[in-house]
């Protein structure tokens, strides 16, 4: 049956769909990462300058997942990536959610790498040399990295291009192109913030939307981060207080960590750590404000958290090294150009100094993370967003926002004050769960969400069976 959907949906690249519209996209059969099932894949050519309708051109990447149905929904479900810098077409695999939910089974699904991600024309600034461990612990955006990034880019890429509006502008005529009326919107994270500007931008071309680990347009990140990640440490402390195991194994988890940080104040870590790709072994420093980025990333979902007590032990008692194992590097190594465009643009653009010391005070990751981030867009060549991005989207669409209890990056406060201005919106605090966290039963809302086009009656009393994974309490 899927064959016979593929091959009939290849055939009508070119012909009128449903409600009349062409389909001038084409699109052949291809593969996925994970699967043996084919999809359909596409390239659209958009100008990078989309006002002067002239000049380079970005060629944009496109899968679609179609249906388990000969006779699918008019409105698809166009899946938008976090980041920003991810490319959503890039990342389908065929063991992702999108190809095992219950959305598929009457719906299309479907995925645009946005200008400045995967196949879509992604320029990278790399931080420094991958082989060198190093490279994951130096401290965020150094700035004569980003001023050679600056400058290599110059000539064969306008990063001010690259913002969410004008991306928004490319994904409606991709919608547009692929002969659809009306669409729905799913997006995560950076994913949300984007799915809401398109909202705001092309209100008639929308069915429904749901967005989880909200961070919408006029969200001041990374602000919130410090906060966001002391409200999930503070709450891990307690969860693990309160766990038995945790609590035997780790009695001074709160005091070992203060303790670190005390000592990182006034010197950094240095340990040894051996290259997984060359099998040397390379010494490492880590300063403060790398140890908290770290650490910040760790609390992003409970899965992660739940190593953080035993990593905290450990290093009090000087094994930094399985820290740095067991922790993810976030932008250490590199950053993608349009990660830069549309932070320094977009969310960082309007923080102010009252707003960093309101916003970090108390917090075991301070100023850290906002303010080195600021100094990197004072570097960055910078783009043009219309004044009214930062105003709150209103709409009468249906709209269902999901925000994690443990969320460390993007608190449930940000999704709430969007839903004041989202007239048909329904807003869910999921417990126990993190950043933009997915589950059979999150799956199962968002597929009744898009099936009944409301959010107003929706069975949402299986996050309530959610719980925290145990607490790792020895390493494998």
């Amino acid at each position: 049956m899927l064959c016979a959907i593929i091959s009939a949906a290849a055939v009508s690249c070119a012909t009128a769909r449903e409600d009349g519209r062409p389909r001038s996209l084409e699109l052949t059969p291809c593969v996925v990462p994970k699967s043996d099932q084919p999809v359909l894949c596409g390239r659209h050519a958009v100008f990078e300058d989309r006002a002067a309708a002239a000049g380079r051109r970005i060629v944009l990447n496109v899968v679609v997942v179609p249906a388990l149905t000969a006779t699918p929904r008019a409105e698809p479900v166009f899946v938008f990536a976090g980041g920003p810098g991810i490319g959503a077409a890039s990342s389908v695999r065929g063991d992702s959610e999108w190809f095992t939910a219950q959305v598929r089974r009457e719906r299309d699904i479907v995925f645009v790498d946005q200008r400045g991600t995967g196949a879509s024309n992604r320029h990278a600034c790399a931080f420094g040399d991958a082989a060198a461990l190093q490279t994951g612990f130096n401290d965020l955006f150094p700035i004569e990295r980003i001023r050679a990034c600056r400058e290599a880019l110059a000539s064969v890429v306008d990063v001010r291009l690259y913002t969410t509006p004008i991306a928004m502008d490319d994904l409606d005529e991709v919608r547009a192109a692929l002969g659809y009326s009306k669409i729905n919107l799913y997006g995560a994270s950076y994913g949300s913030q984007a799915a809401l500007q398109y909202l705001r931008q092309y209100p008639t071309r929308v069915r429904s939307v749901a967005v989880a680990g909200v961070a919408t347009p006029a969200a001041k990140q990374p602000l919130h981060f410090a906060s966001a990640a002391q409200e999930a440490l503070d709450r891990l402390i307690h969860a693990c207080a309160a766990d038995a195991p945790c609590r035997q194994a780790f009695p001074d988890f709160k005091c070992e960590l203060d303790a670190l940080l005390t000592s990182l104040d006034h010197t950094p870590a240095t340990f040894e750590l051996s290259n997984p790709t060359t099998g040397l072994t390379q010494s490492i420093r880590m300063s403060r404000g790398v140890f908290v980025e770290r650490l910040r990333l760790m609390l992003y979902e409970p899965n992660s958290a739940s190593r953080v007590p035993l990593l905290i032990h450990r290093a009090a008692h000087g094994d930094w090294a399985s820290f740095a194992r067991f922790t993810p590097t976030g932008v250490a190594a590199g950053v993608s150009a349009m990660y830069l465009t549309v932070t320094c643009a977009e969310t960082a653009a309007h923080i102010t100094e009252e707003d960093i010391l309101r916003e970090t005070r108390n917090t075991f990751m301070g100023e850290y993370r906002t303010r080195t981030h600021l100094r990197a867009c004072a570097e960055w060549p910078k783009a043009q967003v219309p004044p009214s991005h930062f105003e709150p989207v209103r709409a009468d669409v249906p709209v269902l926002l999901l925000s994690g209890e443990l969320d460390g990056a993007t608190p449930s406060q940000i999704a709430a004050e969007a839903a004041r201005s989202l007239a048909k919106s329904r807003h869910v605090i999921v417990p126990n769960t993190g950043h933009a966290y997915w589950h059979p039963c999150l799956t199962g809302i968002v597929a009744e969400f898009f099936a009944k086009g409301s959010a107003r009656d929706l069975d949402v009393a299986c996050v309530q069976t959610l719980r925290r994974p145990p607490f790792v309490i020895e390493l494998p």
